[in-house]
């Protein structure tokens, strides 16, 4: 009877552990398959929101050239990390057609800019404090980045701390420049 009530206890936690176990894995496979290729050649999501300086920028006015969209804030480590590398590429590149827009999701202006005053961002940091881009780009973290063709195509998901001007990045960069 005891032996009978102790295989009867395992069979069903047995069951239960491989359910889980099941479900991390599907869970784990359609994270990595979607968060990788999520609207990879597909229009990316238009949207307006403010700079630093009130005013309305938009993802449409900026079609025709390549555009890179950086999602980030001051209080993430391998955001603040990529920065001056993504400042970097975006000085060499702008005169050729590069755009960078850094959405913020920081809910206090002041500090984000002082940040970017501090550390000579050149490029458009545009405030998204209701996270309502971020949400319409279905995103989970940051730092995450896309980067969107002259028709406005996502080609691109970086997710995580890029290195912006290493060889390979400035080679997709020249070759989307050219199209």
């Amino acid at each position: 009877m005891i032996m009978r009530n102790f295989i009867n206890s395992f069979n069903k936690h047995l069951k239960i552990f491989l359910a889980e176990i099941l479900l991390l894995i599907l869970l784990i496979s359609f994270w990595s398959s979607d968060c990788q290729s999520e609207n990879i050649g597909f229009l990316a999501p238009d949207f307006t929101l403010n700079d630093l300086y009130g005013m309305k920028i938009a993802l449409s006015q900026f079609k025709g050239k390549v555009v890179i969209l950086n999602f980030w804030s001051i209080w993430c480590g391998p955001c603040l990390a990529e920065m001056p590398s993504l400042n970097r590429l975006y000085l060499e590149f702008k005169d050729k057609g590069l755009v960078v827009l850094a959405i913020a999701e920081d809910p206090a202006e002041k500090p984000l800019r002082a940040y970017v005053k501090d550390k000579g961002l050149a490029f458009p940091v545009l405030m998204d404090k209701d996270r309502k881009v971020y949400f319409k780009y279905a995103l989970f973290g940051i730092p995450v980045s896309f980067l969107i063709d002259k028709k406005g195509v996502i080609v691109e998901k970086f997710i995580g701390e890029s290195d912006w001007v290493s060889h390979q990045m400035k080679e997709k960069i020249l070759i989307l420049l050219k199209k």
